[in-house]
């Protein structure tokens, strides 16, 4: 379970996409195409037997669906 946006920013840094992958690590944003993003990373992962890492992507995914939409966050690199 992530308890903080440090966790989000850690866990989706080595999985950046230069889409939306990318754009919640650098700035919080969550748009329609993060959810399809993550979701299609933890599935590769899986693929690869790299399980623990999808799981971990799996929880940044039920994270940004609880978030839901949103434009870039004020101090989000600062707050981490």
């Amino acid at each position: 379970m992530i308890s903080d946006d440090t966790q989000v920013r850690d866990i989706i840094r080595p999985h950046r996409d230069g889409g939306p992958i990318s754009r919640l690590y650098a700035t919080g944003e969550i748009t329609d195409d993060t959810v399809p993003a993550l979701g299609l990373c933890s599935s590769e992962l899986e693929d690869q037997g790299r399980h623990e890492e999808a799981d971990q992507v799996d929880d940044v995914l039920a994270y940004v669906v609880e978030a839901g939409n949103r434009p870039p966050v004020d101090r989000w690199i600062k707050s981490n």
